[in-house]
């Protein structure tokens, strides 16, 4: 028997960069799973794909987080574990304005928009999903998905010359995503274990310039592939981490060990 066998599994951010590995290889295990993302149309294609369930989620608004877990409730009579991987990025802020401006006239919109996604949202997702494990999971847990920029600040140097940047909103909510799961973790104990993964620099397109200019600075000497992200999510989901939680794991590379 699978040591996933029957997991009721809800995956958040299940169409990007990072999503859409986890969703295909959670979708392999012998679970129930139902992913979410804030496009309709590109999460009920990919769950067909997959063989899974699949709904529209804006995890900033606190009706559609609501919506969702009860989605789940219906679909799969409870649940036992929640994977926030959903995120503000450049790109998807990009309608808002001024996203990469210098930071002072950086809009507070955008500053706004970015908290509401990675930070609020969290929040959101946490409590109604924290509320539904602990009624219907006896083994459960939670992963959110940081980011190194909510560890460590970039090296703004390298991104000079690129037609994108890191911006402020983005480090401040993945930092606070990381200080939300342990606060988490010690209030709920044993009852749900909660644990965030922080990925370093994943290799996405990115012109040969940053790729060089990032990986100068990691100990491998290169950008992650998105597939190298996925062990941990499964690491975390299986009872094999029973007695984890309150834990940042931090895939990098060796960036922060200099």
């Amino acid at each position: 028997m699978s040591i996933f066998s029957g997991r009721r599994i809800l995956l958040v951010g299940a169409t990007g960069v990072l999503g859409r590995g986890y969703a295909k290889a959670i979708s392999e295990l012998n679970v129930e799973l139902v992913i979410a993302d804030i496009e309709q149309s590109d999460v009920l294609s990919y769950a067909k794909e997959l063989g899974v369930l699949g709904i529209e989620i804006d995890i900033s608004n606190e009706d559609s987080v609501i919506a969702c877990v009860e989605y789940v409730r219906k679909q799969l009579g409870g649940l036992d574990s929640v994977i926030n991987n959903a995120a503000a990025t450049g790109e998807g802020l990009m309608r808002e304005g001024g996203v990469f401006e210098e930071f002072v006239q950086y809009p507070l919109s955008v500053w706004q928009k970015t908290i509401d996604i990675n930070l609020t949202g969290a929040f959101l997702l946490a409590r109604e999903s924290g509320r539904l494990i602990k009624e219907t999971s006896s083994n459960g847990n939670m992963i959110n998905v940081s980011s190194i920029y909510g560890v460590v600040a970039p090296d703004h140097r390298i991104y000079n010359n690129q037609p994108f940047k890191s911006f402020s909103g983005y480090s401040a909510s993945k930092a606070g995503v990381i200080g939300l799961s342990k606060w988490l973790a010690t209030w709920w104990g044993g009852k749900i274990r909660v644990n965030c993964v922080t990925p370093g620099g994943v290799f996405n397109n990115h012109n040969d310039s940053f790729v060089q200019e990032y990986s100068n600075r990691v100990p491998m000497g290169r950008m992650a592939e998105r597939e190298e992200l996925v062990g941990i999510i499964l690491y975390l989901l299986s009872d094999s981490s029973s007695y984890v939680t309150g834990q940042n794991f931090i895939i990098d590379g060796g960036l922060t060990a200099w």
